[in-house]
């Protein structure tokens, strides 16, 4: 039975992450909401004019006690006793959320996300690999080895924790818009597409081409008629890695010296006789008509040159193994 595939919405940033920025505001706008209410609150209470209103309310909460900007009825006195309280206790929590941050590394996490975030911003050219598992590890050493610029979009916290290490992380799901946008698709050169399915691999293939049309798209498929609908969507190549792997081994099998070195194998140490016939003369075909002759002019060159030849100066010298070319024509001291 084949479970439908719905894709998944872009993932936030991990949570300790995302929980800073929301605490900080939150808190930022509790204090913003205590001066706006107590500003109103004297405006209703007294009919002071606005700004008198915010003034008698900042050096209230702040308690700073300059006086009263205007005279207080005892509905206006118990605002201020409710300001002051309420001010103590929203600073008090404004403080604990700052030090929580600060103490629990999210604040300094958050910035580093920030600085991650513009440094992809500014990429130009650069490779995005979709998934980080046994294959988008291997795709960005390769990468990396290359000398190209790479970034990793990846669902998982754990495998983009590791992923960090290499190169810039969005953690986010590939298939959403979002996650491919963090990551610069428009300003990029290709894009390697290796999550676990096809399913995932050919939505994130549509999204992909759909934002960059120059992007080289190269794409993961396994099942059966996959290659062929991730062409349709706009790959520009698609690798199907059980068909590879299973033709190298049988190459492997078929071929195994070929296969690991590249060469032919070599003859074993103790034969005597190996380099020897590998710098053997090859016999010339049957129907080559010369070949009779050339195999007598071969063996009176070998006899000439176990004989000694004179000198010019007369003194016989044995010419040895020079009386012979390798290609087994005569040589110019033949007679």
């Amino acid at each position: 039975m084949v479970t439908p595939f719905t894709p998944q919405s872009a993932a936030d940033p991990p949570a300790t992450v995302a929980a800073t920025p929301y605490r900080l505001l939150r808190a930022t706008a509790l204090v913003a909401a205590l001066f706006v209410a107590g500003a109103a609150g004297y405006r209703l209470v007294e009919g002071a004019p606005w700004w008198d209103a915010f003034y008698m309310t900042v050096i209230t909460i702040t308690t700073v006690g300059f006086g009263h900007v205007f005279p207080l009825s005892p509905a206006g006195e118990a605002l201020t006793v409710a300001l002051i309280w309420g001010g103590i206790g929203v600073f008090l929590f404004v403080a604990s959320e700052v030090g929580r941050s600060i103490m629990e590394g999210e604040l300094r996490r958050y910035l580093g996300h920030v600085r991650r975030v513009r440094m992809i911003e500014k990429m130009s050219g650069h490779d995005i690999v979709c998934g980080y598992g046994r294959m988008g590890r291997a795709a960005v050493a390769a990468l990396r080895r290359a000398g190209r610029q790479v970034v990793v979009v990846e669902a998982r916290a754990e495998a983009g924790r590791q992923a960090r290490a290499e190169c810039a992380v969005v953690t986010g799901d590939a298939t959403g818009e979002a996650s491919l946008r963090a990551a610069n698709v428009e300003n990029a050169r290709g894009l390697v597409c290796c999550l676990a399915d096809d399913a995932h691999n050919l939505y994130t293939v549509l999204t992909a081409r759909s934002l960059n049309g120059d992007l080289v798209i190269v794409a993961r498929a396994a099942g059966e008629g996959a290659e062929r609908r991730m062409l349709q969507a706009g790959a520009d190549r698609v690798v199907d890695p059980y068909r590879l792997g299973g033709a190298r081994l049988a190459h492997l099998l078929a071929e195994p010296p070929v296969a690991e070195s590249g060469s032919s194998p070599a003859p074993p140490a103790d034969d005597p006789s190996g380099a020897a016939s590998s710098s053997s003369t090859v016999p010339p075909p049957a129907d080559d008509p010369s070949g009779a002759e050339n195999s007598s002019s071969s063996a009176s060159a070998a006899s000439s040159a176990s004989s000694p030849v004179p000198a010019p100066g007369g003194s016989p010298v044995s010419s040895g193994g020079a009386a012979a070319s390798p290609s087994g024509r005569p040589s110019l001291s033949d007679p």
